[in-house]
């Protein structure tokens, strides 16, 4: 009966989440998909965009070196003096270091040829009229792309020469388009893409299937021609040729007028795009079967150790904290045991706190409440302390007995020593209000020194003050501090019924300002030293109060401070100050 509800329980689960499973796996997967078809896009247009926008300007900047050198071959002809055969070297000179260049001619104003790197011929000597005016008119002409006689596309740049503000001479330049070809060779897209220029017309200019650029006639696509002249950012279209749609995107090139296209088979760009579908398909129901047989294997594994950590919970539940869950299990049953462990364990630290937090919140109640009616006990007391003080004084002005003198003397030292300990009563047991500012702190406790060197140089205690240079100002309340350290430099001196030694030191550690106060008197053993900063602890007897230190501390502490004390006996004791700079 037991085994068949555990069946069914498996049943119940397997049935309830694995169509949740799979149909997670499922959408994540399409989801995936289209979202890396969308990106893929995306990234193929971004990177193609790229690679023609590279390659257009390397093109431009092949033409503006090409311009660059001819106009410093202008320069250097206008700079000198030279006949014609010096004129013919020198344009030698310059085509055989300007290899882009096919042929290089000079010519008169009038337009005539004077000197040229090529032999006569009826066709090189004349010039286009519409580019020789325009270099004549002071300006650096170039050509559109020609055919010449062997179909093969090339193109002149015409550059005046300047003598006396005046264009004598204009330097006639045959471009050759081959640095142009090999630019386009060197760029690879995928096995057959590739990056061919046509100028506005439609005629091819470079092409990796030469026939296409010997044939005279443009190609039909001038629409496509026309949107790309007008856009400032690279187009794409499509085209059909051979029965194959091949993805296109077109930029222009300005000032030559030509446009740069590159172009690629649409099924080799998603070749790579299609075979990861198809193996993410593949993978996808691969998942979903390995899902279905790992999760029923999974699920009866996962009832046996339930069963267990719910008996042994349930015994943790009536209260017994020391019961541990013991489950043999590797997985996040076992981890779940182990955490149900750690709660009790942190359970039982927790009660531990909350006890003491509840010790120390009632303690609090009792120092606040102590703190009001400390106000008003003072304010009472010192009241019948005011009246005492003045009866006292009306009765210096009056003839006593020397016994009536000697009872006066002992009230008013008593009540003195009272008003003295009310003082502190109040102080330690109101919290201090701070009234902050930027002090050096060595310079109050030099003051202290000035007040006190005197009574210690007459016992005997030198007192050293090291305070390191770099110890900046920080915010403190001086009257505070001033307590502490004087209260600190008493203790010392009491500590040492002779002669001693008394150090104080300040420095910067971790950001904090360190300052310790060490003296050599008789120290604190370990008892007296744990309870030396609780309320009404003295080792003076009947001299101390025992809230000199607490009152320390407590001023210490609201500066954000911490105090804590060192000491060995017949050694001495050092209290260390920690203050946040």
């Amino acid at each position: 009966m037991v085994r068949h509800k555990k069946k069914k329980l498996v049943y119940q689960f397997l049935s309830f989440i694995l169509p949740f499973i799979i149909l997670s796996i499922v959408i994540t997967s399409v989801i995936l998909s289209l979202t890396n078809y969308n990106f893929f896009q995306k990234t193929i247009k971004q990177d193609y965009a790229n690679i023609l926008k590279s390659s257009a300007g390397e093109i431009r900047l092949f033409m503006d070196n090409a311009q660059r050198n001819l106009e410093s071959l202008a320069l250097l002809m206008a700079a000198t003096k030279l006949d014609s055969w010096q004129k013919e070297i020198a344009l030698t000179a310059f085509l055989h270091i300007n290899t882009q260049f096919v042929s290089i001619d000079l010519f008169s104003a009038d337009g005539k040829k004077i000197v040229s790197t090529i032999s006569e011929s009826p066709a090189s000597n004349s010039a286009d009229p519409e580019i020789f005016g325009k270099a004549l008119s002071g300006k650096v002409s170039v050509s559109g792309v020609k055919l010449a006689k062997n179909d093969i596309p090339h193109m002149h740049l015409a550059v005046p020469v300047f003598r006396l503000g005046n264009v004598k001479e204009v330097l006639w330049a045959q471009l050759n388009l081959k640095s142009i070809w090999d630019v386009l060779e060197g760029i690879t897209i995928g096995d057959t893409g590739q990056v061919y220029i046509m100028d506005l017309s439609g005629r091819y200019i470079a092409h990796r299937q030469i026939d296409r650029v010997l044939r005279s006639a443009p190609t039909e696509k001038p629409d496509v021609l026309r949107k790309i002249h007008g856009a400032k950012a690279p187009v794409e279209w499509t085209d059909d040729e051979d029965g194959s749609t091949s993805y296109n995107l077109g930029v222009y090139v300005p000032g030559l007028d030509w446009v740069v296209v590159l172009s690629q088979p649409s099924t080799e760009i998603f070749a790579y795009l299609y075979r990861n579908l198809f193996w993410a398909v593949l993978m996808t129901v691969l998942i979903c079967i390995v899902t279905v047989f790992l999760a029923w294997r999974w699920v009866r594994r996962f009832l046996v150790p339930i069963k267990t950590l719910h008996q042994q919970v349930q015994v943790i539940g009536q209260g017994n904290m020391d019961q541990k869950v013991s489950i043999n299990s590797e997985d996040e049953i076992g981890d779940l045991g182990m955490a149900f462990n750690e709660m009790t364990d942190s359970l039982k630290e927790y009660i531990v706190r909350e006890v003491e937090a509840a010790k120390a919140l009632a303690h609090s109640k009792n120092l606040a409440i102590l703190g009001t009616a400390s106000s008003k006990v003072t304010h009472e007391v010192g009241n019948f302390l005011n009246n005492t003080h003045m009866a006292l004084s009306g009765l210096k002005r009056e003839n006593l007995s020397h016994r009536g003198e000697k009872i006066l003397k002992i009230i008013e030292k008593d009540s003195t020593r009272v008003n003295e300990f009310i003082h502190k009563f109040l102080q330690f047991a109101k919290k201090p209000v701070l009234h902050l500012q930027k002090s050096p702190i060595d310079l109050i406790i030099r003051e202290i020194l000035e007040i006190t060197g005197p009574e210690a140089e007459k016992r005997g205690i030198k007192i050293t003050l090291n305070w390191d240079a770099e110890i900046p100002v920080v915010n403190i309340d001086p009257g505070l501090m001033s307590q502490v350290f004087n209260n600190l430099l008493k203790n010392s001196m009491d500590a040492m019924p002779d002669t001693g030694l008394i150090s104080i030191n300040g420095s910067i550690e971790n950001k904090d300002l360190v300052i310790s106060v060490a003296d050599t008197g008789e120290g604190i053993d370990n008892e007296n030293l744990e309870k030396i900063f609780e309320p009404f602890f003295t080792t003076k007897g009947s001299k101390g109060t025992g809230l000199g230190m607490p009152i320390v501390k407590t001023n210490v502490e609201a500066h954000g401070g911490t105090i804590e004390c060192r000491s060995e006996l017949k050694k001495g004791t050092t209290f260390i100050i920690r203050l946040p700079i």
